[in-house]
């Protein structure tokens, strides 16, 4: 079965985007796997997706997905619109970094989607495995999978309670050396501006690069939702950003189509008011199809002791 929607472009308050309201939807939640085409333009002018030196970012792939994700859950499975969704799981591989090159601003995208319950109780799912293709007037730009987990109201609150207590209790561990809060070089981290920098300049420990986390509660992206949290986006914009930073301060000059892949393992929540750390190791990685050298770099962060993600970024020779 496939659905055929409009998923609206990244916006900076949490109604502009809705489904057309002649979409065909079920009353009942429904078994197995399920297909969905979403279309809209492409931002122009966005903050952050657009604030690139191409005229696209892919890491629209994350925000997109992780709101179709929640819509279909709660509106084509059945899921309780009460349950809060968390999402634990991401990867993107670029398809063909030219596409986001070349693409003009204001293209036509299509995020091809398929959505798969991987624990249903009651007919209800608990959990969704979610997989997707962006398209760019139709070529493919990359493609992703993600993994999301609903929990009842008081299920949420409890852990909540929990992590919070329990990074309360570290507060001050050693997390390793401790960057300060000036913020790296947007071209060194793939942006355009300082407003979308989100990791400090960088130290160095032998092969580990360490940058702090920047959390800003006032910044028009990442904090369009009332949140007690560091949301997941800025999570993964900082691993991504540490990633390009490692690369460049081992000699690469990185660009956003250099990030061919990224995977990245949420473990747990951040706190907003407690220091964030990211460490990154570059390695090589190889060669790909095209001559282009790799670079593989591991990723993790960590606050008050604690592990907080993980994650795996390749990148490639600009060019």
């Amino acid at each position: 079965m496939s659905q055929h929607a409009v998923l609206g472009a990244p916006p900076t308050s949490p109604g502009a985007r809705r489904l057309r309201a002649g979409e065909r939807l079920r009353s009942v939640p429904t078994a197995g796997e399920q297909h969905f085409v979403l279309r809209d333009d492409m931002p122009v002018g966005h903050p952050l997706f657009n604030d690139t030196p191409n005229p696209h970012d892919p890491l629209m792939f994350v925000e997109l997905i992780r709101r179709a994700g929640l819509h279909v859950g709660h509106r084509n499975f059945g899921v309780p619109a009460e349950r809060p969704a968390l999402f634990y799981r991401f990867a993107l591989r670029l398809s063909d970094p030219a596409v986001w090159q070349d693409c003009a601003e204001g293209a036509r995208l299509a995020l091809e989607m398929r959505a798969e319950p991987t624990r249903t109780v009651a007919g209800v799912p608990r959990s969704l495995r979610l997989g997707g293709t962006l398209r760019l007037d139709g070529a493919e730009g990359c493609s992703g999978s993600a993994e999301l987990v609903f929990v009842t109201p008081t299920v949420a609150r409890n852990h909540r309670a929990t992590s919070r207590l329990a990074a309360l209790a570290r507060t001050g561990a050693d997390d390793g050396p401790r960057p300060g809060r000036r913020p790296a070089v947007p071209s060194l981290v793939g942006r355009c501006t300082p407003d979308s920098v989100v990791v400090s300049q960088p130290v160095r420990r032998g092969a580990t690069l360490t940058t702090t986390v920047l959390v800003d509660p006032s910044h028009p992206v990442f904090f369009t939702e009332a949140t007690d949290s560091v949301p997941g986006l800025l999570l993964v914009e900082a691993l991504r950003q540490s990633a390009l930073l490692a690369v460049a301060s081992d000699g690469a000059t990185p660009c956003p189509t250099a990030l061919n892949r990224l995977s990245v393992h949420l473990r747990g929540h951040a706190e907003l008011d407690l220091p964030l750390l990211c460490t990154a190791r570059a390695e090589p990685g190889g060669i790909d199809g095209t001559g282009r050298r790799l670079t593989r770099t591991l990723l993790t962060l960590r606050q008050a002791g604690r592990i907080t993600a993980q994650a795996e970024a390749v990148t490639a020779e600009a060019g």
